[in-house]
C-alpha cells in the first residue's frame, strides 16, 4: 500500500506556525546575521551564546507570568521543567550574574539566536530570530543613548532605509501614577497601552489625580515630537520622578544628535511598556507597512537584582526575521561571482580547476555531467550564474553569456 504524503507543509511534517527558509532566503538571513554582529562588534560588544533551552524557574525570574505561559515547555529526564527561550535578555542576565560576575564593568555583550513561542499572538510566528546587545553596569543617559544609536546603525547597515525610533521614559507616567491604587493604576495603564481615550477618561474619573495631570494623560497621543514637547510637559507635572524623566530624555536626545542618530528619533511621552520590567528610557523602532516593532529596548535596572547581582543595565533587541520580511528582496541561491566549471569528459580536470579557483577565494560549482560550450552555457543560465568555464584537457575555455 502506497503512503500518500500531503504537500501543504503541515501534512508533510512541518509543525504549524513555523517556516522553512529556502536557499535564497537562508543565504540572505545569514548575511543579515553577519552584518548585525559586525556592527555590534564595532561598538565593543562581545558575542555570547546561551542555550535554546532554559530552566523554567530561571526564565520566570525575568518574565511576567502571562509571557511565560506562551512558551514551549517540556520536562527533562530528572523531571525538571524546561522552556524554549522566548527572549534572550534573561539568559544573558543569568550568565552575567554567574559566570561573568567578576568581569570588569561596564560589560558589553551581544547575542544572536532563535526564539520560540508555543502560543503566539494572532499573526505571529512560533519561531523568531533575535539579535541583541546588552550594556551592563552603566547607568545614565550616555548608556541609554548608546544602545539607541546602536539600533539605528544596525538597521541602517542591514539595508533598512525608512524607519523611526520612538523614545520615551517609563518614569514620566510612573511619577504621575505613583499615588494611585494598584487597580486604578492598571486601568489607566491598560487604556494608555490601547490608546483608548474613552476608556482612559473613564479610568481617570476614578482617581484622585489633579486636573492638570488628568489633562496631560488625556493628551498623551499628541505628546510626540522633538525636545519642545519636554518643556511643555514639564509645565504640567509637579512630581520629581516625572521631572527627572523629562530631564533624562532631554540629555538622551542631545547625545543622539551627537551620535548622528537624531534625525531618526521621535520623543514619545505616551510610550507605555512593561512598568515592572523597564525602569527608565525605553524605545521601539517602527517602519511603514509593518505594524510591529523592528527593534525595541530600554533600561531594566531591576533584572540583575533578581539574580542576586544588582547592576544597572540597558539593551536593545533587533527582530531579524521582521527585518528580512521588510527587505523582501532575496539574493539568488548562489552567490554573485560564482563560476560553473564543466568538462567535455575529463571530470578530474574540472575538479582540479574548481579547487584552484576556490583556493584563490572564488566560488566554483562543478558541473558533474559532460557538456559542450552551448550546453554548459545553458546550465549556467538555468542556475542564475554569471559565468562558466569549460575544461578540455589542459585548456580552459570561458563560456560567455
Amino acid at each position: 500500500m502506497k503512503m500518500m504524503v500531503k504537500q501543504d507543509g503541515v501534512g508533510a511534517g512541518r509543525p504549524p506556525g513555523l517556516a522553512d527558509l529556502l536557499p535564497g532566503q537562508a543565504g540572505r538571513r545569514r548575511e543579515l546575521e553577519q552584518t548585525i554582529l559586525d556592527g555590534f562588534t564595532a561598538w565593543g560588544y562581545r558575542l555570547l551564546e546561551t542555550p535554546a533551552l532554559e530552566l523554567l524557574s530561571t526564565v520566570e525570574l525575568g518574565m511576567q507570568p502571562a509571557a511565560a505561559q506562551r512558551l514551549f515547555k517540556l520536562a527533562d529526564a530528572d523531571g525538571r521543567m524546561l522552556v524554549m527561550v522566548g527572549e534572550r535578555t534573561v539568559p544573558v542576565a543569568r550568565v552575567v550574574a554567574g559566570q561573568l560576575r567578576q568581569a570588569p564593568l561596564p560589560l558589553r555583550l551581544c547575542y544572536l539566536g532563535p526564539t520560540f513561542e508555543g502560543h503566539p499572538s494572532p499573526g505571529r510566528s512560533r519561531q523568531g530570530l533575535q539579535a541583541g546587545a546588552e550594556l551592563v553596569g552603566a547607568g545614565g543617559p550616555a548608556a541609554d543613548a548608546e544602545v539607541v544609536a546602536l539600533a539605528v546603525e544596525a538597521l541602517t547597515a542591514c539595508g533598512v532605509q525608512d524607519f523611526q525610533v520612538e523614545v520615551g521614559h517609563v518614569g514620566f507616567f510612573g511619577g504621575i501614577m505613583e499615588g494611585l491604587r494598584d487597580e486604578q493604576r492598571m486601568l489607566v495603564l491598560d487604556a494608555l497601552a490601547g490608546r483608548d481615550l474613552v476608556e482612559l477618561e473613564a479610568a481617570l474619573a476614578q482617581t484622585e489625580l489633579r486636573s492638570a495631570e488628568q489633562e496631560l494623560l488625556l493628551r498623551f497621543p499628541a505628546l510626540r515630537g522633538g525636545p519642545e514637547i519636554l518643556e511643555a510637559a514639564g509645565r504640567m507635572v509637579d512630581n520629581p520622578v516625572s521631572a527627572g524623566a523629562l530631564s533624562e530624555l532631554a540629555e538622551v536626545h542631545r547625545l543622539l544628535q551627537a551620535h548622528g542618530a537624531g534625525a531618526r528619533v521621535n520623543l514619545d511621552l505616551g510610550a507605555v511598556r512593561d512598568f515592572d520590567y523597564y525602569t527608565g528610557v525605553i524605545f521601539e523602532v517602527f517602519a511603514p507597512g509593518l505594524g510591529i516593532p523592528l527593534a525595541a529596548g530600554g533600561r531594566y535596572d531591576g533584572l540583575l537584582q533578581r539574580f542576586g547581582y544588582p547592576q544597572p543595565a540597558t539593551g536593545v533587541v533587533v527582530f531579524l526575521d521582521r527585518v528580512q520580511s521588510l527587505l523582501r528582496g532575496e539574493r539568488p541561491a548562489t552567490s554573485d561571482g560564482a563560476v560553473l566549471v564543466g568538462h567535455r569528459g575529463d571530470a578530474a580536470a574540472a575538479a582540479t580547476t574548481a579547487a584552484r579557483l576556490r583556493q584563490a577565494g572564488g566560488i566554483a560549482i562543478l558541473d558533474l555531467e559532460p557538456a559542450d560550450e552551448q550546453t554548459l552555457k545553458a546550465r549556467a543560465l538555468e542556475r542564475g550564474l554569471g559565468s562558466a568555464l569549460l575544461c578540455d584537457g589542459d585548456s580552459e575555455v570561458e563560456v560567455g553569456q
